[in-house]
């Protein structure tokens, strides 16, 4: 279902990532501003360049998009490995129970196989409460909790 981005996928990513970001903005106002776009022309082509930016569609219409991240883990005291990182996930809220978010998964972990990537991770909210439900249900589990508090 993934394909490389396109040219034209530009808009439809734009709309998307505003519809994820609105959810951070109502949770974190004090960290995030929503923005008129998010995917300008040199960040969108230069994530299709690194092959970091992916769509699925659904007869020719963009129903989600993806934005992995492959690092290489190499510090003193860890395993060396290659490490898949989710950096952005969203299915078009009008598309959205209908399995188009497990089967992009499926191919984001098949994305990482050909990447030669041990791990798949990615970060979640924890007030996504719909969000954690499904990462579980595709085999995620908590690896770690981030904390901060004001200073």
């Amino acid at each position: 279902m993934l394909e490389l981005a396109r040219d034209d996928d530009r808009p439809a990513v734009n709309a998307m990532a505003r519809q994820v970001h609105a959810m951070h903005v109502a949770w974190r106002p004090d960290l995030y501003e929503m923005i008129p776009e998010f995917y300008p022309e040199e960040r969108f082509f230069q994530a299709v360049e690194e092959k970091q930016l992916y769509v699925a569609k659904i007869n020719g219409i963009v129903v989600g998009y993806t934005l992995l991240l492959v690092r290489e883990v190499n510090h003193p005291g860890t395993v060396k490995r290659k490490v898949m990182r989710i950096d952005e996930i969203c299915v078009e809220e009008s598309c959205r129970g209908q399995g188009i978010g497990r089967e992009m998964m499926e191919d984001v972990r098949a994305l990482a196989r050909a990447f030669g990537c041990r791990d798949l991770q990615l970060g979640v909210y924890p007030q996504n409460d719909a969000a954690v439900a499904f990462y579980e249900k595709c085999g995620f589990t908590i690896r770690s909790i981030d904390m901060m508090m004001k200073v």
